[in-house]
């Protein structure tokens, strides 16, 4: 599954995760956070061929950690490998990771799920990213 929204350059992040319901929302809501462009991969393997093809592309990649074919830490190293300084953030149901071990893996950030939209939206504030529409991110919140 690949979906994409089209605004502007480098305004663009990248969701992984093999639950195309949380895709759908999760973008829906960073779309309208962010006003971002959203490229949403079903499968890992997928997502790494077309961070590969043009990695300074994303301003952020929104990874879970439970999928087949690779998990979220193993996606993770591959992308840091060929672009060490992108930001990653890890959203994942497991209970395997403390913030320190998302860190100590390569993430920028943590965000337990399942978690509100508010704890998405500081998250993405506290990554340095700029919240375009903060005003309409409040209609997610319910």
């Amino acid at each position: 599954m690949n979906t994409f929204f089209t605004t502007t350059e480098y305004n663009r992040w990248m969701l992984v995760d093999d639950d195309g319901e949380i895709l759908a929302m999760l973008s829906a809501a960073i779309k309208t956070m962010t006003g971002a462009e959203v490229e949403c991969y079903d499968s890992p393997q997928c997502a790494l061929s077309a961070f590969a093809a043009t990695p300074g592309k994303y301003r952020l990649v929104i990874t879970d950690y439970e999928m087949p074919e690779m998990n979220g830490a193993e996606l993770c190293r591959r992308m840091r490998a060929i672009s060490p300084s992108q930001e990653i953030l890890l959203a994942t149901g497991s209970g395997r990771f403390t913030e320190e071990e998302a860190y100590q893996n390569g993430f920028t950030a943590l965000l337990k799920k399942p978690f509100p939209l508010e704890a998405l939206r500081e998250t993405i504030g506290h990554a340095g990213i700029e919240l375009a529409l903060p005003e309409r991110a409040s209609e997610f919140y319910t």
